[in-house]
Parts: structure tokens; C-alpha cells; sequence
């Protein structure tokens, strides 16, 4: 968790004109290349998974032929699991999309099928889950730099407690455990709560970990 992160190389097809995001990805211990807003958003998903072990951004060409003819595509992102990756495509909107651009992505979805693989699709509506999307990213955000000491006392505090508990009364404990630490427990499901309600103070938090949250 505490290695330094890398600046990843940026794709050779981004050209002059490119607005470019860089996500500090705790995974990857690297900066992921985003090419949006939407993107970054998507890698705080990423992060949040406990399912996946690393992802990265732009991960290489697929050859397609599409009604006879070759084209190339570049899938948004490879994500890995333990025991397999698949590739998502990231649009605000895919219903907005022309049926040149709907050919392409049905034809990556045949071939990596046929490689053991899937495209998954990811849009606004799915990323921009209004109060779980803005408690993610405030726990993301303010959990970096825990140092393992620094974790460990959290984690020995937590031991001690009863739950539930609100933050407020876990913020204000007399271990005086540092916020950032707390954040990270969150971010990490050793806290849990409701994410489709906003946080605040007075939210209640229970212990342990919710893979279904």
C-alpha cells in the first residue's frame, strides 16, 4: 500500500489535443492514463472491488473485422481477477452511440469471448451513482499516506469497539486514531455502512467486511 507510484507511460495513439487524466491508482501503484472525467470515476470502482487485483487503462489493440474489412479498437480498460481479466468500454451513454461504433464493439465482444474473455460496458448511470460515487471518492481520497503503524493502531482500536458506532464517535475516540486511517478502513469494507446514503458525522458504521455491499 505504501510503495511509491508510478507515472505510467501514456499511449502512443494520444495525440496532440488529448485532455488526459491521471488516476493515483493504490492497486497498480501507478498513475492510470484517463481519457475523461467518467474514466477516473471508474477506476474509484476499481479500487473499491476487492475482487480485482489490478486494471489498467488503454491495455493494447484488438484486430476486428467488421462486415469484411479490418478495424482496430482499443478497449478502455483490462481488468484482472484472480483467475481471469475482461475489458470494459466506458461511454457517458452508450444508446447514443452510431451503428458503425456498435459494430465494432459487438465484433470485440465476439473475439474475446472466443479468448475466454468478455467486454463488459460501463456508463454514466452505472459510474455516477450519485451518494455512492461521492463517498467512495471522499474515502479514497483522504485515505493516502497510512503508514502501517499508523493502520495498525486503527485496526487495534477497532478491535476494542462495539458496534455499531457513528463516525462521529469514532473520529472523537480517545485512541485518536487519525481520520485518514479511519477513511482507509472504510474504503477497505473494515468499516461498513450504507453507500447509497451520504456521509455524514452521524453515520452509523458496523464491523467487518460486506462483499455485497
Amino acid at each position: 500500500m505504501n510503495q511509491p507510484i508510478e507515472v505510467r507511460n501514456v499511449a502512443k495513439r494520444n495525440g496532440y489535443g488529448k485532455h488526459l487524466l491521471f488516476f493515483p491508482s493504490r492497486k497498480t501503484h501507478a498513475q492510470v492514463v484517463c481519457h475523461s472525467v467518467l474514466e477516473a470515476d471508474y477506476c474509484v470502482h476499481l479500487e473499491y472491488d476487492p475482487m480485482v487485483v489490478r486494471y489498467c487503462s488503454q491495455p493494447g489493440e484488438l484486430q476486428l473485422e467488421v462486415d469484411g474489412r479490418l478495424r482496430r479498437y482499443w478497449p478502455d480498460f483490462r481488468i484482472d481477477n484472480a483467475n481471469h481479466h475482461y475489458y470494459t468500454e466506458v461511454k457517458l451513454n452508450f444508446e447514443e452511440l452510431s451503428d458503425r461504433v456498435w459494430a465494432t464493439l459487438r465484433s470485440a465482444q465476439a473475439l474475446l469471448r472466443e479468448q475466454g474473455s468478455h467486454l463488459n460496458f460501463a456508463d454514466v448511470k452505472c459510474i455516477r451513482q450519485a451518494d455512492r460515487l461521492r463517498n467512495l471518492k471522499f474515502l479514497y481520497f483522504h485515505s493516502f499516506n497510512v503508514g502501517a503503524d499508523e493502520f495498525g493502531g486503527c485496526l487495534r482500536m477497532l478491535s476494542t469497539l462495539s458496534f455499531p458506532i457513528t463516525l462521529r464517535q469514532l473520529l472523537t475516540h480517545s485512541a485518536e486514531v487519525r481520520e485518514r486511517a479511519i477513511y482507509r478502513a472504510m474504503f477497505e469494507r473494515l468499516l461498513i455502512f450504507d453507500l447509497s446514503q451520504r456521509l455524514t458525522l452521524d453515520t452509523p458504521l458496523s464491523g467487518g467486511c460486506d462483499e455485497y455491499q
